[in-house]
């Protein structure tokens, strides 16, 4: 029963003042109750006594009910104590792995899976905070309340009182038999869990492509499998619970039984007092309440511990880069982006990149071209530094890209994806992601450069007019033009476009293509114009480079390019 988890111990920061005053009110509710009983089983052993006044009625009374005040206050305050652990445990917890999920780059948020990331900080979080509001507090108790039960009992009864105590003992170590047997049934259950939250979520995303090839019917018999599947996980923990419960329940009334029996038996032959006996049925079954408030945390902390295993996977992935701030710079005095026998493999995948080297100049626009899986989308990732090259370097501006942070890199380079994300809320709020202080003036002058203002001008709110969840009042071409204008609204040194017209229709490609030559023009942004499209790539790029299985195969410049277009 002693789940000593290391990550949950390691996260358990700020919670032990909360989960020692837990321990504690337990302990004072248990002395109220030691308190009660003994008042309650000396009035009644003195009853017929003819020395018993009312005043010592008046006063037993009075020690009763200051006994369960006692307890009354000691309780509530442990409700309060276990809500503010649980509140601080919560956010601490969620704070912890969100934190970290921002930490991540795209190679690591691949590896976890945006559905781990999921039910660790949702489902997973719920579970362990049960270990650090109940658990452990449980523990602390169960190892001081029955050495104190002992000492209460031991003058009333020693045989009774050892018999309790080590009774209350062996139940910790015989729950352990169920323990492994849960801890493995819990692990199938997140796992299960993890499997049906990921196939739910995928279901809810391509809805509407189920629907136009009517395949929804098959999605939900399989989604209704594996849910059938997730329930009899559930059902199996149950039943080892259930088990575990009827063994040790068994043990605590046979052992409370016999305790009865045994003071019964020495009260008939006179070897204790009525008063001595009372004591020992009212405190036998408090022996035991530790134990079974610690059993019945356990089986709920097993969750949690399961849980954290898989929070331990994210918080033990290592996000350092290499840096080195005072790396040499480049003496070639070249202003711009330069890669240099630059190589990439994916884990377990065939090689991305091959030793590739290629030059971005400053204020042009570069377009790598090519078809799907030859390396394209790997340039573009190592430019933005969502991952490290495994061989070559690469160069901004003179600066060894290990020169810079990530954070910091990413404030002269903007990527425009072809997936665009934009948020709940209004125009301007979007923008201003991307120009916080930006005035009314300076978003409707920017918003003309993507020719949206006329349109923005034209709707009740202006810019006060709601995009919807994900932009979805937008279409895809004004989604995208305002992506483009977040992207440069700073100017930043690169603007990497990443297939950023490839989900568009080929009348609103060439509409935000040819926004895209003015805006890139106006600021004279150098820009990477990653395509599969070949005639874009020759339209927009005054140099195109063609890739093929990760390597460059053409490069196309000035003049050439004239003659292809």
């Amino acid at each position: 029963m002693l789940l000593m988890n290391r990550t949950l111990l390691k996260l358990s920061k700020g919670l032990w003042g909360w989960m020692a005053a837990i321990a504690g009110l337990k302990m004072v509710t248990l002395i109220g109750a030691a308190a009660f009983a003994k008042t309650i089983s000396g009035f009644l052993g003195n009853i017929a006594s003819p020395s018993l006044t009312v005043k010592d009625a008046g006063a037993a009374i009075l020690s009763a009910l200051a006994a369960a005040f006692l307890m009354l206050c000691s309780e509530l305050l442990r409700g309060e104590a276990e809500y503010r652990c649980t509140a601080r445990a919560r956010t601490g917890l969620r704070a912890r792995i969100f934190s970290k999920v921002l930490e991540l780059d795209a190679g690591n948020i691949e590896k976890i899976g945006p559905v781990s990331a999921i039910t660790s900080s949702v489902d997973g979080v719920e579970s362990m905070q049960t270990y650090y509001s109940q658990y452990l507090p449980g523990l602390i108790y169960c190892m001081c309340a029955p050495v104190y039960l002992f000492f209460q009992l031991k003058g009333a009864s020693l045989t009774v009182a050892i018999l309790l105590f080590a009774i209350a003992f062996i139940l910790l170590p015989l729950n352990n038999v169920f323990r492994s047997r849960i801890e493995l049934l819990k692990t199938e259950y997140w796992t299960s869990l993890e499997d049906l939250t990921g196939y739910y979520l995928e279901s809810v995303r391509g809805l509407a492509t189920l629907k136009l090839f009517e395949r929804d019917e098959d999605r939900t018999a399989v989604l209704t499998g594996k849910a059938d599947a997730f329930n009899r996980k559930i059902m199996d923990v149950m039943k080892v619970n259930f088990l575990s419960f009827l063994m040790t329940d068994g043990m605590i009334y046979g052992a409370v039984l016999a305790a009865t029996g045994i003071i019964c038996i020495n009260l008939v032959r006179g070897n204790v007092s009525f008063s001595a006996a009372l004591m020992v049925l009212l405190l036998s079954y408090s022996f035991f309440d530790s134990v079974r408030q610690l059993m019945g945390a356990t089986h709920t902390a097993l969750a949690g511990v399961s849980a954290a295993e898989k929070v331990s996977d994210l918080l033990d992935m290592d996000t350092s880069r290499p840096y080195c701030p005072d790396f040499p710079k480049d003496e070639t005095g070249y202003m711009g982006i330069r890669m240099e026998h630059v190589s990439h493999t994916y884990t377990g995948r065939n090689i991305a990149l091959k030793d590739v080297s290629l030059t971005i100049r400053r204020g042009k626009v570069t377009a790598l071209a090519g078809l799907s899986g030859c390396g394209k989308s790997t340039v573009a990732g190592l430019l933005m530094r969502f991952f490290d090259p495994a061989g070559g370097r690469i160069v901004l501006e003179g600066r060894d890209y290990i020169s810079f942070t990530p954070e910091e890199l990413r404030k002269h380079i903007i990527m425009v994806p072809q997936s665009v994300s934009m948020f709940a809320g209004t125009i301007a709020d979007n923008l201003r992601i991307a120009k916080e202080d930006a005035s009314e003036e300076e978003l409707l002058e920017a918003l003309k450069q993507v020719r949206l203002k006329d349109w923005v001008l034209e709707q009740p709110d202006g810019l006060l007019t709601d995009v919807g969840d994900g932009g979805g009042r937008l279409s895809g071409g004004q989604r995208q033009a305002l992506t483009l204008l977040m992207a440069t609204m700073n100017p930043p040194k690169l603007l990497l476009l990443d297939e950023h017209t490839a989900a568009l229709d080929p009348g609103t490609a060439e509409k935000v293509l040819s926004i895209t030559r003015e805006v890139v023009e106006a600021h004279k942004i150098t820009t990477m114009m990653v395509t599969h499209n070949m005639n874009q790539a020759l339209e927009l790029g005054s140099r195109t480079l063609m890739m093929d299985s990760g390597a460059v195969v053409l490069d196309i410049k000035g003049a050439e390019r004239k003659g292809l277009t």
